[in-house]
Parts: C-alpha cells; sequence; structure tokens
C-alpha cells in the first residue's frame, strides 16, 4: 500500500479536530468569560530511506533521505487574553480587567472562572447565576469596641454574604476635625480724625482698639464685647489716653469713656500748680486747663507719693485750674470729652451709633466700622448609643492682647456648648478641667503671622489673683455627660491645626467627625478593588466585604470543566489567592461583563484553510487510489 494514503488519513483527521475547535469557538462567540483554543500541528514518524553520510577525503556528506508518515495533533492551546466589556449596569456584574480568576464553591471544592454573572440568593449569598455556586472573598470583621469593619486578607476565604436588614452600630464621638477661615479683620476698626482748633491749626488723632484681660469681663463671649480704646493726640504713634468702649452684636456702642482722673486746684504760686491724687507713683499724659477752657498745659505728669506738681509759665497764683490726669489702665472715672488743643475737642459716643466727632463741628465725625468678633459653628456627635447632640463651638478674637504675663498678637478664644444644654467641661491634656479649684472658662488658639495656629492654651479665672490667667498645658478636648438621655460621658478632642486666620470671611466649619448612629443597610456596590460598600440610613458607607481573585503560573493549563469553570491541573500551578489589584492580579470593573474573546474573522480563517487542507488530504487518498488502480490494470 502507498504510504500517502495514510499520510492523508492524519491529514483528514487533523482538520477534523481544527474544524472542532473553530466549531467550539464559534459557538461560544457571545459567551460571558470564554476564552479560544487553537490546535498547533506536528509531523509523525518519518521513514528513513536512507542515512546520512559524512564527509569523506575524497567525496562529500549526504543527507539523510526520510519519508514523513503524516501529521497528528501536537497541542489544543487556550488563548488567555483579554476579553472587550459589555457594560449591563447590573451592580453584581463583575469584570476582570487584567490577570485573574474569580472563585467559586460548591461547598467541596473551588472553582474558577472569568464570568462574572453573579447575582444574591434567598439567603444573601453572592452566588454565580446559573450554577449557584458561591463567589468566595472576605467577609469584613467587625471590630466589637469600636464597631468598625475591616477586611483582614490574611484570613481564609470563604462565602460572601449580604443581608438586608445589617446593621451599623452606633458610635459614640471622640474627635472632630476643623477646617476654614477666621477673618482677623474683625472688631471695631481703627481711624484717624482731623480736628481744628481755634487758631485754625489741625490736629491728627488717631483712635484704635485693643482687646485686653480687663476687657474679657464676666464672660468672655458676651453678645456685647469691650474693648480698651487707645488714643494718640501727639500723632506720634503712641497712645496718649486710653479708654474703653462697649459694643453690642450689632455695633452700637452700649457704654464708653476716657480713664481720666479730674480736679480744680487753685494755683498757690505762678508758673505751678500742686496736687494730690489716688494714682500710683508714675508718669501720666496731663493737662491744664484755665477757667476759659482753654489748654496752657499738655504734657506729662510725674505722680510721686501720691502726689504731683506740673510747671508751665502760664500758671498764675490765685486762679482755678482743671488738671485731668490720663491714666493707661482702666480706672472708675472717666470722662466722654476729650480735650485736644485750644478749641479742638474730641467727643466720644457713649451709646447709640459709634460716631466721634469734633466738639464745636458734629458734620465733622468719623463712624467706626464694627464687625463683630464672635463666630460659631456646630456640629452633630453622639453617644455610645447613637443619640445625636448638637455641639456649638464659638470663637471670639482678642487678637492682640496680653494675658497675665504673655503677649499675643493673633489670639482668638473658644468654648462649647450643647443646644440641649448639658454642662460642658474644658479638659487638657493631662485630663484636668482646670488649674487647682479654678475650671477653664475658654480654649486659647494663637496664630503665628502667617495664620496657622502655633498653641493651644487653656483660659481660667484665677481666683486668688481675681485675673485670667492661662495654663501651661495644651487643651484641645470637651467633655459632658449624657447620662439623662445617652449612655455615659462623651469626651471629644477637636483637631484645629486645620484653621487659618486671615482677611477674609470666617468660614470655619466641622467637616467631619468619627461617631454615628446606628444604621440599616440600604444598597450595596462592589469598586475596582473588590470591596463590596454597603450604604447605610445614617448616611454612612462601610466595607461588608472583599471579593477575592486567584492568579495561576500557566493560566492556560486550567482544565475546563464546564459551566465556564476552571479546575486546577496538573501544570496550571497552584492558585495565589488575593485582594484585586494586588500581587499582579487585575481590577474589577462594576456593571460590565467580559465578553467572549472571540475574532470571528480570524475563526472563519482557520475554518477556510481547516477545509481546504481537508480537501488537499483528500485529494491525496483519491490520487493515491487512483495510482494503485493503474497498477491493478496493468495485469490486465
Amino acid at each position: 500500500m502507498m504510504r500517502s494514503l495514510y499520510s492523508g488519513i492524519t491529514g483528514l483527521k487533523n482538520f477534523q479536530v481544527a474544524m472542532d475547535v473553530v466549531g467550539n469557538n464559534i459557538s461560544n462567540v457571545n459567551t460571558v468569560g470564554f476564552k479560544a483554543s487553537r490546535v498547533n500541528f506536528e509531523t509523525m514518524l518519518a521513514q528513513t530511506i536512507k542515512a546520512g553520510r559524512a564527509p569523506q577525503e575524497s567525496v562529500g556528506g549526504t543527507n539523510p533521505m526520510q519519508i514523513g508518515l503524516g501529521s497528528q495533533v501536537a497541542s489544543i492551546d487556550k488563548i488567555m487574553t483579554q476579553g472587550s466589556f459589555q457594560n449591563t449596569g447590573v451592580k453584581t456584574d463583575l469584570a476582570i480587567q487584567g490577570d485573574g480568576f474569580f472563585i467559586v464553591s460548591d461547598g467541596n471544592a473551588y472553582y474558577y472562572t472569568r464570568a462574572g454573572a453573579f447575582t444574591l440568593d434567598s439567603n444573601g449569598n453572592l452566588i454565580q447565576t446559573s450554577t449557584g455556586y458561591k463567589v468566595q472573598g472576605w467577609t469584613a470583621v467587625q471590630d466589637p469596641e469600636t464597631g468598625e469593619r475591616y477586611i483582614d486578607t490574611n484570613r481564609p476565604i470563604g462565602d460572601l454574604v449580604i443581608s438586608a436588614g445589617m446593621t451599623m452600630p452606633a458610635k459614640k464621638t471622640s474627635n472632630v476635625r476643623f477646617e476654614g477661615n477666621l477673618n482677623s479683620n474683625v472688631g471695631p476698626d481703627s481711624f484717624t480724625i482731623t480736628l481744628t482748633d481755634d487758631s485754625g491749626v489741625d490736629h491728627d488723632v488717631r483712635v484704635w482698639f485693643e482687646k485686653t484681660a480687663g476687657d474679657l469681663g464676666a464672660d468672655p463671649f458676651s453678645s456685647s464685647q469691650r474693648y480698651t480704646m487707645r488714643i494718640d493726640i501727639n500723632n506720634d504713634g503712641t497712645a496718649d489716653v486710653s479708654g474703653y468702649m462697649v459694643f453690642n452684636e450689632f455695633g452700637r456702642v452700649e457704654e464708653a469713656g476716657i480713664y481720666a482722673e479730674s480736679q480744680v486746684i487753685t494755683a498757690s504760686t505762678d508758673g505751678s500748680i500742686t496736687g494730690s491724687t489716688s494714682l500710683s507713683d508714675g508718669t501720666y499724659q496731663g493737662i491744664v486747663l484755665d477757667s476759659s477752657g482753654n489748654i496752657i498745659y499738655n504734657g506729662t505728669v510725674n505722680v510721686s507719693g501720691g502726689s504731683f506738681t506740673i510747671s508751665d509759665p502760664d500758671i498764675t497764683s490765685g486762679n482755678d485750674y482743671t488738671v485731668i490726669l490720663f491714666p493707661p489702665t482702666p480706672i472708675t472715672s472717666t470722662i466722654t470729652s476729650l480735650p485736644v488743643e485750644n478749641g479742638a475737642e474730641l467727643v466720644i459716643p457713649t451709646s447709640g451709633e459709634p460716631r466721634f466727632y469734633e466738639a464745636d463741628n458734629p458734620t465733622n465725625f468719623v463712624q467706626v466700622d464694627y464687625t463683630s468678633p464672635r463666630y460659631t459653628t456646630a456640629v452633630q456627635v453622639y453617644d455610645s448609643l447613637g443619640n445625636a447632640y448638637t455641639v456649638y463651638y464659638e470663637f471670639v478674637r482678642l487678637g492682640n492682647t496680653s494675658i497675665g504675663s504673655e503677649s499675643f498678637k493673633n489670639a482668638w478664644i473658644w468654648r462649647a456648648y450643647t443646644a440641649s444644654g448639658e454642662p460642658v467641661s474644658l479638659v487638657d491634656e493631662n485630663g484636668s478641667t482646670g488649674v487647682g479649684s479654678d475650671s477653664y472658662i475658654a480654649g486659647l488658639v494663637e496664630f503665628d503671622e502667617s495664620g496657622r495656629p502655633v498653641q493651644y492654651r487653656g483660659l481660667y479665672y484665677d481666683s486668688s489673683s481675681s485675673s485670667y490667667e492661662l495654663s501651661s498645658d495644651e487643651l484641645r478636648t470637651i467633655q459632658f455627660d449624657t447620662g439623662q438621655s445617652g449612655d455615659g460621658v462623651v469626651t471629644i478632642t477637636a483637631d484645629l491645626s486645620g484653621i487659618t486666620q486671615f482677611s477674609g470671611d470666617s468660614t470655619v466649619n466641622i467637616p467631619w467627625q468619627d461617631g454615628n448612629p446606628m444604621g440599616v443597610l440600604e444598597s450595596f456596590a462592589i469598586n475596582e478593588q473588590g470591596e463590596i460598600i454597603g450604604t447605610f440610613s445614617n448616611g454612612l458607607t462601610d466595607v461588608l466585604g472583599q471579593i477575592a481573585l486567584a492568579v495561576f503560573n500557566n493560566p492556560a493549563g486550567l482544565m475546563e470543566v464546564g459551566n465556564s469553570l476552571y479546575a486546577v491541573s496538573s501544570n496550571s500551578g497552584v492558585p495565589k489567592i488575593g485582594a484585586p489589584g494586588s500581587g499582579g492580579r487585575g481590577t474589577l470593573i462594576p456593571g460590565a461583563l467580559e465578553m467572549s474573546n472571540v475574532d470571528l474573522a480570524e475563526e472563519f480563517t482557520k475554518m477556510i484553510v481547516a477545509q481546504r487542507g481537508f480537501q488537499a488530504n483528500a485529494r491525496v487518498i483519491t490520487t493515491a487510489d487512483q495510482i494503485l488502480n493503474e497498477l491493478v490494470n496493468i495485469k490486465r
């Protein structure tokens, strides 16, 4: 018999296999997650007619003479290339971008698939739609103390369950974070007014306001804010006269005055006048007026031992003179009209609009622009049972001030109170609510010249010295008891580092706090890392679990077991299980499915090649048959 007959038979068989593979590929052109296969051929045995011969001295070598005996299937390989994606909008549909396989279990063994058409069963299990096999991953572990859920990928994988009615436990607020700006340009603005004396000479008088410890009063957070008023009547840049002014929340004056001790003294000698005072020893700004109200002396006065002497050539013995001394610190006696020079007098507003004006020319006035130094923001916090409390944080700007022995350029004080009236205590870093027997009244935040907070202190009223003092310990924590309506004490530490102080609108807010009320699961979604994120009725989200992916050293070596599933084979390698996006594993595309990677154009081309190959091998057989027929006919 002719060898070509059997070679043709092997060709026919091989191209039948090729057609079978092409047919399977085409039939799965719309199968989710399907991976196409290809056929590789190789030669079979070859019959050696003559062996090769090595070169000799006089002749060259010859090649071996062999006749092939046909072909055989070398391999049927899976093409594990990425398929295209089809958006479905179904939240449980998942596609893998990159390497990896979903893991499903029938309760006895694990199977692997690229088909991510999943759904939930009646028990809340995430399952493969076609088989009911359960998708594997890690269920979130809940911390029994904090109630927070977290994923531990070091634990064994298991079934993923998303139960309706799943709850998020209530959590007590422990921390809040501040962001935003505190307006540095608040309080009464400074100004300069020009007064004209009887001689027609102009005098620039500058007025500005400061906040001192003495201005804090019994309630530093009162809607009416007191300021120390400084007046420079000599235009030399230093304050000559001090006073105070109280503004209500609308910027109207409630009371005001210039600190001054005024008395009428009869001169006993020409050129000087001597008087007594209750002021302490020191140097004071002083003014001497004659009986007509003319200023005959405007300068410094030295007080020693409760007495003083003012020398001026215009002083005449026997005449009465009004002597006004201006101490820089508060005293009980005040005046509301400040003589500056002969006929030039500044009137201080004591109620109503903050309008400073020239005594003999009321049309020459300056009205102080006032912006309330108080700013309040609120946050809702929770106790351990999930009861909500609205906590207000109130800030008041002190600005350039001194408290005790310390001076500050940009200081604010703050306090907290609840809408429901629970007493709120301030707690320093050592857990103390005050210094000695004196409780903290407020916290103090100091800002540097770049508008950033640099220190947080506690402000208290020292009962022994009857003055405001600052603690040396940091203070950022508040505490209140919820015993009447909730459970236990709520202690909240504020992160104030996100606050700035620039000239601009006050925008401080509290965008984050770490407490929450109880919540019930309303919906869920799956992200690119395979995390199942639940949305609860309290408006918060939490991780419920994470889908696992497996990668193999040789994914083409996996064994197909039907239902778009693969099983481990001896040549696939062991599965390496981990989270999506880690260890070379792909990421997930939620709401999409991976389509088959079959290329119809390529498959049709392979079909043509297989058909023509089959025809050619069939022609080999018929031709060999004709040759044999001719050989038989020789006998005839």
